[in-house]
């Protein structure tokens, strides 16, 4: 158990009856009307997010989690298969957990998984990605730089980058919000 005042943003917490991540918290009030403790949170079991007030020396059950390295398997109808690297044990977790995450995952690869109760919570994604664009109109000439087109990526996401990006190359994506970051260059080793 935590006192309510003292819960951190990335802490898990049992509210409702449902596991949830704390993604903002604020302590709100006075001593003379007593303070309380603001928590928005995102359910682990369904993606949602739920707005929560405790009295801020209310006690509140912590969950205590960490992360593994497990390597992606496949995905058998609604769920992804993961396996952990240390013992070689094969957990599932929901689509629905993954949520729109899910074109970011190839197969073999390892990530970290945050982990608790015995099972898993949620996939810690890259905040920046690197892919290839697979398929994109040219450049429209005489068009700044602020000017963006669509762009379809490897792993079938299409999303709008400038103008200047062709065919090919590879560009970094903001995880969270799909957004064109940059360009990857290669330097030539001559």
């Amino acid at each position: 158990m935590i006192i309510a005042s003292d819960i951190r943003v990335g802490n898990v917490i049992r509210a409702d009856g449902k596991l949830c991540k704390v993604l903002t918290q604020e302590i709100r009030g006075t001593g003379k009307f007593g303070k309380s403790a603001h928590l928005k949170l995102k359910s682990l079991e369904d993606g949602h997010i739920i707005e929560k007030s405790f009295k801020a020396e209310e006690k509140v059950e912590d969950v205590p989690v960490h992360f593994v390295k497990m390597q992606y398997l496949y995905r058998e109808s609604d769920q992804f298969i993961f396996m952990n690297m240390e013992n070689y044990e094969q957990f599932p977790i929901p689509a629905k957990a993954v949520g729109k995450h899910e074109v970011f995952l190839k197969e073999n690869e390892v990530i970290d998984v945050l982990f608790g109760e015995g099972k898993i919570l949620s996939i810690a994604f890259p905040k920046i990605v690197e892919l290839k664009v697979t398929s994109t109109p040219p450049g429209v000439k005489g068009q700044s730089d602020t000017t963006y087109k669509e762009a379809e990526l490897e792993n079938g996401l299409k999303v709008l980058v400038p103008q200047f990006v062709s065919e090919g190359e590879k560009i970094r994506l903001n995880v969270e919000d799909l957004s064109y970051l940059d360009r990857v260059s290669i330097k030539s080793m001559s």
